[in-house]
């Protein structure tokens, strides 16, 4: 049966088993019972995101060359690798090496999955329709998140290593399962052969998209500097709840809560420039840095519970929006690896801001959520964007 679905269907159980974590609420307790401090955490999705920075360009040029399938099996095995050498990590330097793998899956990952659906439309004709494909894909992704949050809350009690362990190893299940289905895509039909262009010329020319087109530059920044940091926002769940004297329990439920809330944002995203035209995009960014000025300064365990799950879910908003935006100013023989160059600064940016936050969650939660939700205002007026950007 799985031989007979599409490429939108495999991706999205893709999306879904690949997501399928029954240990993240309990993540940044995992990393302070070994020793880590919050700047070490910090550090830790610095060196992933360096990682993906200085592997996104070779990653997106293997995918334009060699192929859409090739890659995302690549980058299910590399999440998987990294799952295990996760199970026995008892130290700094494990963890380090581990998100260096996870760095490169997730290079191998971030523009060659992306590429494909829209190809895959593309070859039906219905590449307008990639807002709400994507928007579709990426709310299964978010069921996975959500039965894994859930499950999470009944197998992984408070801070009991054991069943943090088995909450890894179901992980690795659920992302072998990942790896199994990434073998059933077909590679989408292109008008062009990946043999034809040297790694040198598809890299200039998906450099040359970038530089010769100011809207497609505009809409870079502006998704750049309106990141939402949501990692961020998942490393201080924890320390926010203890701050708000939360229960410990809240913690699975919550993110189950918030994920299956982003579903719904995910999948209706789209409909927002129906309501709001070009400030759809505005609203999108923006409700996440209020909802960060407002967790700085509301510590009620109800009202900080709602705040974040209101603040999660809303960030998965601007994500189909800005996916479709980068994609109709990309050529499909270049889109992986330019898509690849976007989120090389992204990775950048990240990883530089994960550095910010870790030296000032070691002082203060709060006050980590204002710099946050500044950091977002300041870049949805600086960079904002009207009907000109993003269509062409």
């Amino acid at each position: 049966m799985l031989k007979r679905w599409d490429n939108i269907t495999k991706v999205s159980l893709i999306y879904f088993f690949s997501s399928l974590y029954f240990y993240l609420p309990v993540l940044t307790i995992y990393y302070q019972q070994r020793g880590l401090s919050f700047l070490q955490i910090g550090t830790l999705w610095g060196i992933t995101t360096f990682t993906v920075f200085f592997a996104e360009i070779p990653t997106g040029l293997f995918a334009d060359k060699f192929g859409r399938k090739l890659s995302v099996i690549l980058a299910m095995i590399f999440q998987l690798l990294g799952e295990i050498l996760f199970l026995f990590a008892g130290n700094y330097g494990h963890f380090v090496f581990i998100h260096v793998v996870a760095g490169i899956g997730f290079a191998f990952q971030s523009g060659c999955i992306q590429a494909l659906v829209y190809d895959h439309l593309r070859n039906e004709n219905r590449e307008q329709a990639m807002k709400q494909v994507w928007g579709n894909v990426n709310s299964l992704g978010q069921a996975g998140f959500i039965l894994g949050a859930f499950a999470s809350s009944i197998i992984v009690t408070a801070r009991a290593q054991p069943r943090i362990s088995l909450g890894i190893m179901m992980t690795i299940v659920s992302v072998s399962i990942a790896l199994f289905i990434s073998f059933l895509l077909k590679e989408p039909k292109t008008e062009y052969h990946y043999q034809e262009k040297s790694p040198i010329t598809l890299l200039k020319e998906s450099f040359n998209i970038i530089k010769g087109n100011p809207l497609l530059r505009r809409v870079i920044l502006f998704g750049l500097f309106t990141t939402p940091f949501l990692a961020f926002l998942n490393t201080f769940q924890p320390p926010y709840f203890e701050l708000t004297r939360a229960p410990l329990s809240w913690l699975g439920m919550s993110r189950a809560m918030a994920g299956l809330i982003a579903i719904i944002f995910l999948r209706y995203a789209y409909k927002l420039e129906n309501l709001f035209r070009e400030n759809g995009i505005l609203l999108a960014t923006l409700l996440p840095a209020f909802l960060y000025f407002l967790m700085a300064i509301i510590f009620n365990p109800l009202v900080s519970t709602i705040l974040f799950v209101l603040n999660y879910s809303t960030q998965r908003l601007q994500e189909p929006l800005l996916a479709d935006y980068y994609n109709i100013h990309l050529k499909s023989r270049t889109r992986a690896t330019a898509l690849s160059g976007i989120n090389m600064l992204s990775s950048l940016y990240v990883a530089v801001m994960g550095l910010i936050t870790g030296i000032i969650a070691d002082t203060s939660i709060p006050l980590t959520f204002v710099f946050m939700g500044a950091v977002i205002f300041i870049g949805s007026i600086v960079f904002k964007l009207n009907r000109s950007h993003v269509s062409i």
